[in-house]
């Protein structure tokens, strides 16, 4: 669209525009990124602290199931 802008304005407004897109294509691509990130992250620990209290779960029966001896 710069190329056919009718006037020198034209051709640099629209290349403001185009840097302005790219900028915040960036942007969104990294909150994408980041969100993503933040929901794996969320979603491990989500799953680590099932690990642990199943763990503790069988740790804790054992444990009884010893001291009944």
């Amino acid at each position: 669209m710069a190329k056919r802008a009718a006037t020198e304005k034209e051709r640099q407004t629209f290349l403001r525009l185009q840097r302005s897109y790219n900028r915040l294509a960036v942007d969104l691509e990294d909150a994408q990124v980041s969100l993503a990130t933040s929901k794996a992250k969320e979603l491990g620990d989500a799953m680590d602290a099932q690990r642990l209290a199943a763990s503790s779960r069988r740790h804790r029966s054992s444990a009884e199931t010893m001291s009944k001896k």
